[in-house]
């Protein structure tokens, strides 16, 4: 008995996006002959037997094609007898048939099963007798209906007053254009330091050099922003965080200027003088403050189908999405900002799965001239490489748009008064759109 324990590489990659992908487009068999040993809605444990004739027959394959392809001394290329290519290479021939068979049943159980898988299958074990028998786990999209999505009732707030928007555009433009100045103080919120950093994490030690970090910034471990409120240059400070020691030598400390806008700044942005700045910075952040209502409103949508629809998501697409958070934010993967991140993260896929089921309710499709119009206006360079991958990972995002504009025309509207303050409506970054 041979056993294995990997992920199967069978040329179905995992969901992304919430979407689906479709099997692997190899042969398939005809029949199938599998027990399901466990089975839950996203997960399932399946031993297929396969008759060892099947793995015969692969091997003639394989040796008939490496025959075509090889040339041993004394023969051309093509001529050389079966028995000494099957001799010669037996071990290889086999694993390659060995692999090919597996690919085949794995292909033939999704298409019979209509399963998408969410991940890459894991081969739990081969036991090669007659018949040979592949046991596998897969982790598989669940199967859910959609409805109630349509005139979905929801509450427009009223735009923020024109000169609170005009405030935080004219805060915005001097952060813009902020002057960075070494200072002798004590470090403080929003301060720079430059500092060399070494970060102990059980036996293995990484060192950096002159990292240079805004004091506040939430991608920092909560203890170190403390550590670093009130430090002095050249001064060591020894952090712990989880089992991580971090030792954090100071080497500078910078605090930010903003300049005053008045007609000289405003000219030197090629205005006439700062009646003019102001006049365009409106436009400019009431234009702003229209799309920003409108993503509220969808993201109000978000959340109605969310308590509407459930079921439940594989476990390896939220993992997938939590990293994908966390590198959008530039923070480390620790236990705090799972707790953050992880219930955002499933929400992202459960709703991202709700929109590709829609999709393919309401007919809402996205050509191929929509996807290259959309690479074009980003400036996007596909090669033959990249070019049907990019294409299926921008269809499926352009296709949630689409479905969310759907839903968003077909809603009902109300307008209703300001719950929550400008403040917090400007610094809601917990959407579950993406």
């Amino acid at each position: 008995m041979a056993e294995q324990a990997d992920a199967l590489d069978l040329g179905s990659s995992p969901v992304r996006d919430g979407g689906s992908t479709p099997p692997p487009r190899i042969r398939r068999r005809e029949i199938l002959d599998y027990n399901i040993l466990n089975e839950s809605k996203i997960e399932k444990e399946v031993e297929i037997s396969v008759p060892r004739s099947e793995l015969d027959r692969q091997i003639d394959i394989e040796t008939e094609k490496l025959r075509a392809e090889i040339k041993l001394a004394g023969y051309r290329k093509g001529r050389a007898p079966v028995a000494l290519i099957r001799n010669k290479y037996k071990d290889s021939l086999k694993a390659q048939a060995m692999d090919e068979l597996i690919q085949t049943s794995y292909a033939t159980l999704l298409a019979e099963k209509a399963w998408t898988p969410a991940a890459q299958a894991e081969l739990l074990k081969v036991e090669e007798g007659d018949p040979i028998k592949i046991c596998m786990h897969i982790e598989v999209v669940p199967e859910f209906e959609v409805k109630d999505y349509l005139n979905v009732e929801i509450f427009k707030e009223p735009a923020m007053p024109e000169e609170f928007l005009l405030e935080q555009g004219m805060n915005a433009l001097r952060e813009q254009h902020a002057m960075i100045r070494e200072v002798e103080r004590p470090a403080a919120v929003d301060d720079y330091v430059t500092l060399d950093i070494e970060v102990q994490d059980g036996k293995d030690t990484k060192k950096e050099a002159n990292q240079r970090v805004r004091i506040g910034d939430r991608a920092l471990p909560d203890e170190i922003n403390r550590a670093l409120v009130g430090a002095r240059n050249q001064q060591i400070k020894d952090v712990k965080t989880g089992d991580k020691n971090y030792k954090i030598s100071i080497k500078k400390i910078e605090e930010k200027s903003l300049p005053q806008i008045d007609d000289d700044f405003a000219k030197s942005m090629k205005f006439s003088g700062v009646e003019e700045l102001k006049t365009k910075l409106l436009e400019s952040v009431k234009s702003q403050e229209e799309t920003r209502i409108e993503d509220n409103l969808k993201e109000a949508i978000s959340k109605v189908l969310l308590q509407r629809i459930h079921f439940e998501v594989p476990k390896s697409l939220i993992q997938t999405e939590y990293e994908k958070i966390l590198r959008e934010y530039n923070m480390p993967d620790s236990d705090s900002n799972k707790e953050r991140f992880w219930n955002v993260a499933e929400n992202r896929i459960r709703f991202n799965l709700i929109l590709n089921k829609i999709a393919e309710k309401e007919h809402l499709l996205v050509s191929e001239e929509e996807i290259m119009e959309f690479v074009n206006r980003a400036g996007m360079k596909l090669s033959e490489q990249n070019r049907n991958e990019i294409i299926d990972y921008l269809g499926g995002i352009l296709r949630r748009e689409k479905v969310m504009d759907y839903l968003f025309k077909h809603a009902k509207i109300s307008e209703k008064s300001r719950i929550i303050t400008p403040k917090e409506a400007a610094n809601d970054t917990h959407t579950l759109r993406h």
